[in-house]
C-alpha cells in the first residue's frame, strides 16, 4: 500500500515539475523573443545609410553610389537612356546621390538630356519620388547634384512645393561636415549642390558645387580615357572636401549612354578606385555611373565604406 502511494506521489511530483519546467521554458521563450525583437529594433534604428558603422562618419568621409543623368531612364520612356531604373527603384537599390539637368520649358521646370524630344519629365515629379523615399526611410542621407539652366529661386520653389525643404542641410563653411547620425537626428538629410553659383540670402543650403568639390573628367568614351586628372573644381583642389569620380563611358559621336560600354566600365570599378586613390591620395565620395543595375557597383561602394569586407 505504501509502495503504491509512494509511486503515485513520485508521478504527481514529476508531472508537477514537468508543468513548472514547461511554464519556465515558455516564459523564457517569450523573454528571448522580446529581446530578439528589441535587438532588431535597435539595429534598424541605429543604421545610417544602411549600416551602423557609417553613423559616426562625417558626410565627406562616406562614399555614395551616384547615378549620372539619374532621370534619363528606360523605365520613364526616355529614348537614349543613361539608366534602366526610375528614381524610386534606384533609391531602393542603394543609390544615394543623383545628378539632374534642369531646364525651363513653358513656365515649367523639367529634366532632360540634350534635347527634350528624346524624353522629359517635370522636375517636381522627380523631387516627389525623392521625398516619398525619404519619408519612408528616415535613416537615409540623400544628395542632389544639379546641372542648372534655371536660377536658384526656381529650384527653391520646386523644393518647397515638393515638401523636401524640411530636409535641407546647410554646410557652414567654417565648420566640419556633420556626421550621418547628426544629419539624421536633425532630420537635415538632403544635401543639394549646383553648378550654378547664384544662391541668394536665405539659400545657404544651395551649395555651389565647385566651392566644395573637385571632379575627374566626364567625357570618356573608352576605358583608356579614364585618368586621375582633376577637371572642374581643380583650383585649390586640396581645399575641397569632396571628390566626384566620374566613372561612365558614353558613345563617341552622340555622347549618350551605352549598355555595352557600361558593362566594361562597371566591371573595373574596384581597380579604378584603387588606382585613383593611389595616385591622388583622395577618397572618392560620389562614384558616378551609368546603368547602375549592371555589375556589382553597390557592393563596391559598400566595400569602399568599410561596410563589407569582400571587394570584387
Amino acid at each position: 500500500m505504501f509502495t503504491k502511494w509512494l509511486l503515485s506521489f513520485r508521478m504527481k511530483s514529476a508531472r508537477g515539475l514537468m508543468f513548472i519546467l514547461v511554464q519556465v521554458l515558455s516564459k523564457m521563450k517569450s523573454f528571448l523573443f522580446i529581446v530578439y525583437i528589441l535587438l532588431l529594433f535597435h539595429h534598424a534604428f541605429s543604421q545610417c545609410n544602411g549600416y551602423e558603422d557609417l553613423c559616426s562618419k562625417r558626410y565627406n568621409k562616406v562614399a555614395y553610389l551616384t547615378t549620372h543623368n539619374a532621370y534619363n531612364t528606360k523605365d520613364d520612356g526616355f529614348k537614349l537612356p543613361n539608366q534602366e531604373w526610375n528614381i524610386s527603384t534606384q533609391l531602393k537599390y542603394g543609390v544615394r546621390a543623383l545628378m539632374f539637368d534642369v531646364y525651363e520649358e513653358s513656365d515649367e521646370l523639367v529634366v532632360y538630356h540634350g534635347f527634350k524630344i528624346l524624353g522629359s519629365k517635370p522636375f517636381i515629379e522627380v523631387l516627389n519620388e525623392i521625398r516619398e523615399f525619404m519619408e519612408e526611410n528616415p535613416k537615409e542621407v540623400v544628395t542632389i547634384i544639379l546641372e542648372c539652366y534655371v536660377n536658384s529661386n526656381q529650384i527653391a520653389s520646386e523644393i518647397e512645393d515638393s515638401g523636401l525643404s524640411k530636409y535641407l542641410y546647410t554646410k557652414n563653411k567654417h565648420e566640419n561636415w556633420g556626421t550621418l547620425k547628426e544629419m539624421i537626428d536633425d532630420n537635415t538629410r538632403l544635401v543639394v549642390f549646383s553648378d550654378k553659383n547664384d544662391a541668394e540670402v536665405g539659400q545657404e543650403w544651395y551649395h555651389y558645387m565647385w566651392d566644395f568639390a573637385v571632379e575627374t573628367h566626364y567625357a570618356n568614351h573608352n576605358l583608356k580615357d579614364f585618368n586621375n586628372d582633376f577637371n572642374r573644381g581643380k583650383e585649390n583642389a586640396e581645399t575641397k572636401d569632396l571628390v566626384i569620380l566620374n566613372h561612365f563611358l558614353t558613345k563617341t559621336i552622340t555622347g549618350v549612354g551605352s549598355i555595352q560600354k557600361s558593362k566594361k566600365a562597371n566591371s573595373i570599378l574596384v581597380d579604378r578606385i584603387n588606382t585613383f586613390h593611389a595616385v591622388t591620395g583622395r577618397f572618392p565620395n560620389f562614384i558616378t555611373v551609368d546603368f547602375v543595375d549592371i555589375g556589382n557597383v553597390k557592393e563596391v561602394i559598400d566595400c569602399l565604406n568599410g561596410s563589407t569586407k569582400i571587394c570584387h
